[in-house]
């Protein structure tokens, strides 16, 4: 009768057990010697070299904008993430104005259109986060791009002419395919009263399991609340770890906090289970205008790398420059 692939498995382990047993051992006269020629399976050289989860490359566009290029398995995915290619200033350039420091506007464009992402997330509908420049230039340049998007900036892209069956809407705990890939809208950042419905955050998973695969998570203020995340999982996080509050002028206890960094961000990590933080540098922008000064900034990635050791963390922290990739192996 064949023996079943389980039993032969069982077998040939407890052979090689056996093998480095009587290798090792000076008390038979008959022992068998281990030739260095032998060859252990395949499952054998397995069980001691997991595969890896996947590969994720990640460029900073400046901003809140990131380009994603992801591979797990037969999966793979490219995306851009809350793009901003040229200056920011809310509709109001007369009080604020915020430049990029290092990317000029055509090569931010030229990075996009060179890694063909199929889709844009954008997490919530404000402007440094669904820039409308930004997105004129992207319709034009990449007509067949889909947008998976909050539900904050839907009008915005149909006001801007995007046709509504290149947009997706998803709200909190909704997903939807990139091919072999999962997009899955998490509950994101208050930014109004408190009775406001929360923006959006991305878990984008690849292959074929949570076990096997890769799952990258982004929420661009670190603004969530703990216990509606405990249950998602993630090996790699992309996260602000400046703080950003207003107004500047008033105590830290008196501000209003728009952005977390820091211990937030590593908590969040922390319950995700992420190995890896990618420092999000949203707040490195060449500002302007009378307004300007309103926004108070504190901490930075070497700060949040002494916060990561002070606290024993195992998490790996991966920094990058902008418009230069940066490739990180789960």
């Amino acid at each position: 009768m064949e023996k079943t692939k389980s039993s032969t498995k069982k077998h040939l382990l407890h052979l090689v057990s056996m093998l480095l047993l009587h290798t090792i051992s000076d008390h038979s006269a008959h022992a068998l010697t281990f030739s260095p020629q032998l060859q252990l399976p395949n499952f054998f050289s397995e069980l001691t070299n997991p595969t890896n989860k996947g590969t994720f490359s990640y460029t900073h566009l400046e901003g809140n904008g990131q380009l994603w290029q992801a591979k797990s398995g037969n999966s793979q995915v490219s995306v851009v993430v809350d793009p901003l290619a040229s200056q920011l200033d809310f509709g109001i350039p007369w009080g604020y104005r915020a430049n990029k420091v290092s990317l000029s506007e055509s090569q931010t464009i030229d990075l996009i259109c060179d890694a063909k992402p199929t889709h844009c997330l954008l997490t919530m509908g404000l402007d440094d986060h669904c820039h409308p420049p930004t997105i004129r230039k992207m319709m034009k340049d990449l007509p067949d791009m889909e947008y998976i998007v909050a539900p904050s900036a839907e009008k915005k892209l149909l006001r801007l002419g995007l046709k509504a069956d290149k947009v997706t809407v998803l709200k909190h705990g909704e997903f939807c395919k990139l091919g072999d890939a999962l997009v899955t809208a998490t509950e994101g950042a208050l930014v109004g009263p408190p009775w406001q419905e929360r923006e959006l955050g991305f878990l984008l998973q690849l292959g074929k399991s949570e076990m096997e695969g890769l799952s990258i998570y982004y929420e661009p203020h670190a603004d969530v609340v703990m216990n509606n995340i405990k249950n998602l999982r993630a090996d790699i996080m992309v996260s602000p770890v400046t703080k950003q509050a207003l107004p500047a002028q008033v105590p830290s206890e008196g501000q209003y906090t728009l952005v977390y960094g820091g211990d937030r961000t590593l908590e969040i990590a922390d319950t995700l289970g992420a190995s890896v933080v990618v420092p999000l540098g949203n707040g490195v922008l060449d500002i302007d205008g009378p307004l300007a000064g309103l926004v108070s900034a504190s901490g930075g990635v070497s700060d949040f790398e002494r916060l990561v050791e002070e606290k024993g963390s195992a998490v790996k922290v991966e920094k990058a420059s902008p418009g230069v990739p940066i490739t990180v192996k789960i």
